[in-house]
């Protein structure tokens, strides 16, 4: 006759060892989907991101964006910047896609003339606001802006999309 008092004991014991399974199957399942990945300052701890840039990427409602022919670049940047004349501030809203395995920097150009340059921006990285380097004159100014790759490991550039027409104002 089996005892009362093994049976609880065995019952306790297989719906212990059940929980634990259910426990380290969901476990696993968050690590593998639903787990955060690394913050980009861990990803790439030897690499100094640029002055301005912010983890996360921007709301994709504000801005226009491109992808260069070759895939190997996606990136954003709004399609009207509006800067003070006195500081040369504005919302840039550039971003460096969470898709990219790439680090980028980014050159805005009037007539050819380098305005502004970032450093590197990491993937999953954005600069919302920042300074132009060089303030042009009062008015709205047809600008030119090229996105360069660069292999994270070795620094070394992998290439540059084509040049992403936008409208730089610059206020009194």
């Amino acid at each position: 006759m089996i005892n009362h008092r093994e049976n609880n004991i065995k019952t306790f014991a297989a719906s212990l060892i059940l929980v634990i399974v259910i426990a380290a199957f969901a476990v696993a399942g968050f690590m593998v989907f639903g787990g955060e990945s690394p913050a980009e300052e861990d990803r790439f701890p030897w690499i100094v991101s640029d002055h301005a840039a912010l983890n996360g990427m921007l709301d994709g409602t504000f801005y226009e964006g491109e992808k260069n022919s070759a895939g190997k670049l996606s990136y954003k940047i709004a399609g009207e910047i509006t800067v003070d004349a006195d500081e040369g501030k504005g919302d840039f809203k550039i971003e460096n896609s969470g898709k990219n395995t790439c680090l980028m920097k980014v050159k805005i150009t009037i007539d050819d003339k380098v305005i502004y340059q970032t450093d590197y921006l990491k993937p999953n990285q954005h600069i919302y606001e920042d300074f132009l380097d060089i303030i042009p004159e009062t008015g709205t100014h047809n600008a030119k802006a090229v996105f360069e790759g660069f292999d994270p490991n070795t620094e070394e550039s992998i290439g540059s999309s084509e040049p992403t027409e936008i409208t730089i104002t610059v206020l009194k």
